[in-house]
């Protein structure tokens, strides 16, 4: 009885990683693009880009990014690990996109 009990709940905790991982993979990996995304599209007005062709270049990247973040995120070694790196490059990106904002 005790090793079906142990089994279940390692099944459980298995599901539970899988749920969390796919989330981060997902959700998670979807709200960091956009934070990059916009973080990029300011870069490139700042630097000398028409505000158009900046939101453009950096939604055509964004596919690439998110495919990457998306990977990283199912790379990670633990489902907690990729969820603290999606954070905490999360927050500073804020804050990028946050101060300088929009090239008027």
């Amino acid at each position: 009885m005790a090793k079906n009990t142990a089994a279940a709940g390692a099944a459980r905790r298995h599901r539970a990683s899988v749920a969390a991982r796919t989330l981060a993979g997902t959700l998670g990996a979807y709200g960091l693009t956009v934070q990059v995304t916009v973080v990029l599209s300011f870069l490139l007005a700042r630097a000398g880009m028409e505000r158009a062709e900046a939101v453009t270049a950096a939604t055509l990247a964004s596919f690439a990014i998110f495919a990457g973040i998306s990977m990283a995120a199912f790379h990670a070694s633990s489902a907690g690990r990729a969820w603290f790196w999606l954070v905490m490059t999360a927050a500073p990106l804020a804050l990028l996109a946050w101060g300088p904002g929009p090239v008027r």
